[in-house]
């Protein structure tokens, strides 16, 4: 979590933490977080984390951060 300057592999702490910056995500984080814990069966829940949270996370991350460099 390069913003934050921390590292935690606590899920939950990690959900609140993403939402001081994202808080118009953090419920969708909060999902992911319990979801990573005790998989859900439904659809839904499904569907929102793999096109809507995942994309969108795969976009933000370089945008904010730059992309790595290539390894040789």
């Amino acid at each position: 979590m390069p913003r934050w300057g921390g590292w935690t592999s606590d899920l939950d702490q990690s959900a609140e933490l993403f939402g001081r910056y994202y808080p118009e995500r953090v419920e969708q984080m909060r999902v992911a977080a319990s979801t990573g814990r005790a998989p859900s069966p439904d659809p839904a829940v499904l569907g929102m984390l793999i096109n809507d949270l995942g994309p969108w996370l795969a976009a933000e991350y370089p945008a904010v951060h730059g992309g790595k460099a290539r390894r040789s």
